[in-house]
């Protein structure tokens, strides 16, 4: 399979580097306020400590997100020959942009991944907009994966649509690291057998050999 560029690799990778230069810029802002005896500097040091702290926050999120789809690619690419795996397809149609993060394309269609590595207890309905992660000492929010999902799946469905492609597109939400979820959707999973299951239970062929090629070289 070939890999594409991941985009929370190209964040992490990001954020680390100007973490890095928020402590240098620091560290010669220090320098130059003892060798001129002044504390004006003062100021400026404590605005790259917090942009270096902010940066290392958002670090951690990027590597968070890299290591649900990479862990999750691995995963898929033990489905048996005949599964094609992409990861991080970007999509736009109409000035809309989506990306997903990993899509498995076989010929009885094209089954949508959207990976989030949220820990702890993950509580939603469908209906609702936000969803809760309770942690060990904490509790936060996040927007319904399942939402996102179906925007992919248009957007995906529509760009395929403009090269005159039809093909069944289905999905899940994957939550790679989550303890335990409590949700009314049979489209989120947690256990990485129950996905390849449900990507293999659609076994009915709909694509030949020249319409997967055609997809593939689309959305690469």
């Amino acid at each position: 399979m070939e890999a594409m560029k991941n985009p929370n690799r190209i964040r992490y990778t990001k954020y680390i580097l100007l973490q890095r230069m928020g402590w240098i810029f620091a560290a010669l802002t220090v320098v130059v306020s003892i060798e001129y005896r002044t504390w004006f500097g003062v100021l400026w040091i404590a605005l790259f400590l917090f942009f270096s702290w902010r940066c290392r926050i958002r670090a951690k999120m990027a590597r968070c997100g890299l290591a649900g789809e990479e862990q999750t690619q691995s995963l898929l690419e033990g489905l048996p020959k005949g599964y094609t795996v992409l990861n991080n397809v970007e999509l736009e149609v109409g000035g809309r942009r989506s990306e997903i993060d990993l899509l498995v394309v076989s010929e009885s269609g094209l089954f949508v991944v959207e990976v989030k590595n949220h820990s702890g207890r993950i509580f939603g309905r469908k209906g609702q907009n936000t969803w809760r992660q309770d942690k060990r000492q904490e509790t936060k929010y996040m927007k319904n994966p399942l939402h996102q999902l179906e925007r992919e799946m248009r957007l995906l469905r529509q760009t395929l649509a403009s090269f005159g492609v039809a093909a069944p597109i289905r999905g899940c939400v994957f939550f790679s690291n989550a303890r335990a979820i409590d949700v009314d959707s049979g489209a989120v999973l947690t256990n990485g057998k129950a996905l390849l299951a449900r990507i293999q239970s659609f076994s009915e062929p709909v694509l030949r050999k020249s319409e997967i090629r055609k997809i593939v070289r689309i959305l690469r």
